[in-house]
């Protein structure tokens, strides 16, 4: 019933243009009295020919699962009048516990978050219009995350405004609330956060236009900023702002200066250099193989908790001389950080996705560490893709978001530590860990097992305050909150485990 062949594939699971208008924090004052009406279905777009036998392929799916999997997919492709045949058969057909527009696949996501991630406005309407609930995957994105990520302004304006109405209108049994852009998926990243990140200024626009970004939830009571394409621009003048890039062959990126240093009293000191870039299929960012995670494109702030950590005079005095190696780097910030401020051995700086790690190369250049770090692919499961040399440091910021994924860190974590014997008995090697104090799958767990067999824990206190403070060169908190809000507001706790 599909016809594929004429869509843009998109992959089935998880992180645009800009335009001249300037994004703006919401101004309690000025309040939008556009008023806001629940979205009526898109006209036909079809023959009433072929959609007539689009209604009778409709009919002659099986049962209630064919027809959920496959409004699912005619979502994801923008088939909207299929999409439509689809409704009309089986909201009729269904049984009273079933719910055709909010089906849902194996990770949880339903067809607007298919629709939402893909662009499809039409198919987005058509969803609207009949009902759909705006609900959380088992990621813990919504539909308005996805369309975020993806620059899809007219979608995030659609939505927002469409369960504005709805929460308005529709008070009695099961009420909708009003979207929050600024709720966390199960990575700690808002709507607004993956807004930002798009590059799209139009989609940030829409979101902090809205009622749930009011002035007194934003960290340390923040008017927002202003940003406009010319901010976006190359320009080395002030030094520190984010930076949008073309290096990049005609991606979007940014590129940040931080100052790891700046809340400890010490001017004048190196500074850190980071290129992000968006991160690829925003409906499925770990892909279907552990090798298509793009989700290390981005920044996650537990790596920012943890590069101030590691550029720290004490821990810059502990990696003199030393071997270090950053897993699942993303953008290799702590691993840089340690480069740039300190004078270790080595840094081995790895990940699996090859954009990323080609990223990562980017930023070892960028930061001139080409002498002492490389950046490298690490298969955790593939022993043979391991350093033949024991390290001394093994670092990683917030990897743990499934209980499945526990034995195979602790396993590649011990795989490549030194042991309490080896390197003329000068103790065992430490695995440096940073993450929030709750709310990831599994975590509690892979604690409880690095304090087992073969690990001593050695440290595991609250991150000082001055580790969630602004780390951009150029001190600017506006800038700061509109790219990593989520990091003066969450608690991160610092690990080390000393191998036995």
């Amino acid at each position: 019933m599909s016809s594929t062949t004429s869509a843009t594939k998109a992959p089935n699971n998880k992180r645009g243009g800009g335009s001249n208008s300037n994004p703006k924090r919401k101004n309690n004052n000025k309040k939008s009295t556009k008023a806001k009406q629940i979205t009526p279905d898109p006209p036909l777009e079809c023959t009433q020919e072929d959609f007539n036998s689009l209604l009778q392929d409709a009919s002659e799916l099986v049962d209630f699962d064919e027809a959920s999997s496959e409004i699912i997919d005619c979502a994801r492709y923008g088939e909207v009048d299929a999409c439509r045949a689809i409704l009309d058969v089986w909201s009729v057909k269904q049984q009273p516990s079933q719910n055709v527009v909010n089906a849902m696949d194996n990770s949880q996501s339903t067809s607007l978050h298919k629709a939402a991630a893909n662009g499809h406005l039409s198919t987005v309407q058509l969803l609207l219009s009949r009902g759909a609930d705006h609900l959380q995957n088992d990621s813990g994105n919504t539909p308005l995350h996805w369309a975020a990520a993806s620059g899809h302004a007219e979608v995030v304006n659609m939505l927002l405004n469409h369960y504005d109405a709805v929460a308005k209108t529709n008070k009695k049994n099961k009420p909708q609330q009003p979207l929050d852009v600024l709720l966390k998926n199960n990575f700690g990243r808002s709507a607004l956060t993956e807004g930002f990140q798009s590059g799209d200024t139009k989609t940030v626009e829409h979101l902090l236009n809205h009622d749930s970004a009011e002035e007194e939830r934003l960290i340390g009571g923040l008017e927002g900023k202003a940003v406009d394409d010319d901010e976006m621009a190359v320009d080395g003048s002030d030094g520190g702002e984010a930076k949008k890039t073309g290096a990049d062959g005609g991606k979007k990126s940014i590129v940040h200066e931080f100052d790891f240093l700046r809340d400890c009293g010490v001017e004048d000191g190196p500074c850190v250099s980071i290129r992000e870039l968006p991160i690829a299929h925003a409906d499925n960012p770990f892909g279907a193989e552990a090798i298509e995670d793009t989700t290390g494109l981005g920044i996650w702030c537990a790596s920012l908790v943890m590069a101030r950590w590691l550029a720290s005079p004490s821990m810059v005095e502990r990696m003199k001389s030393k071997t270090i190696l950053e897993l699942g780097a993303g953008c290799g910030i702590p691993a840089l950080a340690a480069a740039v401020h300190g004078k270790p051995k080595s840094v081995a700086i790895t990940d699996l996705n090859p954009q990323t790690i080609d990223n990562i190369r980017y930023n070892i250049d960028l930061n001139q560490c080409n002498d002492i770090a490389t950046g490298s692919s690490i298969d955790w499961g593939d022993i043979s893709t391991y350093p033949s040399e024991k390290l001394d440091y093994v670092i990683c910021s917030d990897c743990i978001y499934q209980k499945d994924i526990v034995p195979l860190l602790k396993k590649v974590v011990t795989g490549l530590l030194k042991c309490d014997d080896s390197d003329g008995g000068d103790g065992g090697g430490s695995f440096l860990y940073v993450a929030p104090d709750g709310g990831r799958d599994g975590l509690s767990e892979f604690i409880a097992a690095m304090k087992s067999e073969g690990f001593k824990c050695i440290k595991e206190e609250v991150a000082p305050d001055e580790y969630r403070g602004n780390p951009l060169k150029s001190g600017d908190e506006e800038d700061c909150f509109l790219h990593f809000h989520e990091l003066s507001s969450t608690v991160f706790v610092l690990y080390e485990f000393k191998r036995c």
